[in-house]
């Protein structure tokens, strides 16, 4: 069983039944209130805790749906049951406990295309399986396993359900990948851009079956090659907010690794030089506007599209290069989206459209891994 935070920092939220509830006070489970009907109930902060209708003080409650009927949070549906909680600022917490492949049904579809070839859909699955389980107490702390947002994996109950995908969860059941007999770090990104990402050089730690892999399979993706622009003041002003003192930046350098993805950045300022990661540069500005590691600097002459041997044109486009240096600005072009690690979604599309089966598509992205029957 999961329990998926699917609403944060409210001060109030209804909550109902399609056949109907009851409301337990957790964990000592009285019984608090019976809805006979799907009619909602209103939840609200309170100075203590929160309540509904006459019951106040309360810390937490679950609520429990006759028939095994769906829920529904703010008119939202979700199978399972729900549990409501107050959170370390005093806001409330709704939280979906249900089981892992009623889960999967509502993932498959946020995170991949359905219309995605039937073996990809199937990777996704199992990917999406043995990250739930093997994160299913990443935010514990705060009262909850998983988030429904990309802090964990995308979910959204019964609104994002699917036939397919009810199919490939059903297909693949209880099946995660292994290494040494434990759950792997099912990590999966949209498109890598020509190679995945060691894990070593995305946070550091060299974990075995994380290994970069060539893939051609991916270029598929509508939006594969990107562009961004980027001032030097407004790069000054990102490396200020991560606590950088950085004044006045007169030159950038983007050091390679032998996949094209950017290994450091090198930053020359008026009081000195700095050095951030490839991983570091793209999270400080934004993972949509540099979609993956995989760029280069390009001149105005070198993102033109077409090449031609009019003097005329070529003396133009140097003016506007010479334009772009004075006023101090990158344009940066790469390829790819998401972080590079693990499975890439559309390079596993690219892979079942070639008649690959789904363990021969994750054991290509996940190194001297297991697929693995748990239930």
């Amino acid at each position: 069983m999961l329990d998926v935070a699917v609403l944060e920092k409210k001060s109030s939220v209804y909550l109902s039944a399609q056949h109907g509830f009851q409301v337990f006070n957790f964990p000592n489970r009285k019984k608090l209130f019976t809805r006979w009907n799907g009619k909602s109930l209103n939840f609200k902060v309170t100075e203590r805790g929160f309540g509904f209708l006459n019951f106040n003080n309360l810390q937490s409650v679950t609520i429990e749906p006759f028939k095994k009927g769906l829920v529904y949070v703010n008119g939202k549906g979700y199978r399972g049951k729900l549990k409501l909680l107050e959170d370390r600022f005093g806001k409330l917490t709704v939280v979906n406990l249900v089981d892992i492949e009623s889960y999967l049904y509502g993932v498959i579809k946020s995170e991949m295309l359905i219309n995605s070839p039937i073996e990809a859909l199937k990777a996704q699955a199992v990917v999406a399986r043995t990250y739930a389980i093997k994160n299913k107490d990443k935010f514990r702390r705060e009262g909850f396993g998983l988030t429904d947002d990309v802090r964990s994996q995308v979910y959204n109950g019964i609104e994002d359900e699917h036939p397919i995908a009810r199919k490939v969860v059903k297909y693949t059941h209880g099946k995660i990948l292994t290494y040494e007999d434990k759950p792997i770090s099912g990590f999966y990104h949209s498109a890598c851009g020509g190679s995945t990402l060691a894990s070593k050089d995305w946070h550091g730690k060299g974990v075995p079956y994380l290994k970069s892999k060539d893939c051609k399979w991916c270029s598929g993706y509508k939006n594969y090659v990107w562009d961004y622009e980027l001032s030097f003041a407004g790069l000054t002003g990102y490396l200020n907010q991560r606590g950088e003192k950085v004044r006045k930046i007169n030159k950038v350098h983007f050091e390679h690794d032998s996949n094209g993805r950017v290994k450091l950045v090198h930053i020359s300022h008026k009081d000195g030089k700095l050095k951030v990661s490839g991983t570091i540069f793209r999270q400080m500005i934004s993972a949509s506007k540099v979609r993956s590691t995989i760029f280069k600097s390009v001149g105005i002459a070198e993102n033109d599209n077409h090449k031609s041997n009019n003097k005329g044109e070529l003396a133009i486009m140097q003016i506007l290069v010479d334009y772009n240096r004075r006023f101090s600005k990158l344009k940066l072009r790469g390829t790819g989206f998401g972080h590079g690690v693990g499975l890439c979604q559309w390079g596993a599309k690219g892979l079942a459209k070639q008649s690959l089966k789904y363990p021969d598509i994750l054991k290509y992205y996940f190194t001297g891994v297991s697929l693995e029957k748990i239930y």
